[in-house]
């Protein structure tokens, strides 16, 4: 089954809405995997930009369906994409969609010390909002070693620019933890509510921080059937330049 496409959308303002979200391939709670479920879900916010974690192309758990751009077309956007893990013929990773012009965007390998921890990656994607640029730092970080968490928060910042800057994604790790703290010492925390499980999210573990931006408003988003939609509850920010 195809995806909607020309899904309508608002006059645009002049914040910059950006959506994080763990889209487990698709697959809901209910154990289904449904692109058309996850697409509604991030049409109902309609941002600017929207960074995905567990994106799957071309891989048999997911029926060998290019996900990036089943979604990139349904909701009208430029998709860029950053391989982290590799499933048989398919590859798994980071996504990055923007109704905003991609400027240029590349990979970044992130650190893992044992062989047997699945790989991770950070996906930077600059965009042209308003005259200037804006980098958005996709990442999902380990969930398996609080030191790779660490290693990758570490390269994380030292892989950010000059320019206004969104680091937002699964962070495997609550404010409180020294990976968070890491970002925080260089980057705005403006949105890290309570997002997983999905159905009665206890543990903040998706973030947005930002850097020469400043957060309008912030939280998670309540969209129609996203309690089923994953096992993540995505968040927003909607972003004006800092002065």
């Amino acid at each position: 089954m195809g995806l909607p496409a020309g899904i309508p959308v608002r006059a645009r303002s002049g914040s910059l809405r950006v959506l994080t979200y763990n889209i487990q391939f698709c697959r809901g709670v209910d154990r289904v995997i449904d692109p058309v479920r996850i697409a509604a879900v991030i049409a109902s916010f309609d941002p600017d930009v929207v960074a995905l974690q567990e994106v799957d192309v071309g891989c048999a758990r997911s029926g060998h369906r290019d996900q990036v751009e089943l979604l990139g077309t349904a909701l009208g956007m430029q998709v860029a994409f950053g391989t982290a893990l590799p499933l048989g013929t398919g590859q798994s990773g980071n996504a990055t969609l923007s109704r905003l012009p991609i400027v240029r965007t590349h990979r970044i390998t992130l650190p893992v010390r044992r062989s047997v921890h699945e790989p991770r990656c950070a996906l930077v994607t600059r965009v042209g909002w308003h005259g200037c640029e804006v980098d958005i730092i996709n990442i999902h970080l380990s969930d398996r070693s609080a030191t790779d968490r660490l290693a990758q928060a570490e390269l994380v910042i030292r892989s950010t620019g000059d320019v206004p800057t969104v680091v937002c994604g699964d962070l495997n790790c609550t404010p409180w933890s020294e990976p968070f703290r890491t970002l925080a010492r260089r980057l705005r925390p403006v949105a890290s509510p309570r997002s997983w499980p999905s159905p009665l999210p206890v543990i903040a573990l998706d973030h947005i921080l930002v850097r020469g931006l400043a957060a309008v408003r912030a939280g998670l988003w309540r969209g129609p059937g996203v309690r089923r939609a994953s096992d993540h509850l995505p968040v927003f920010a909607e972003l004006t330049m800092h002065l």
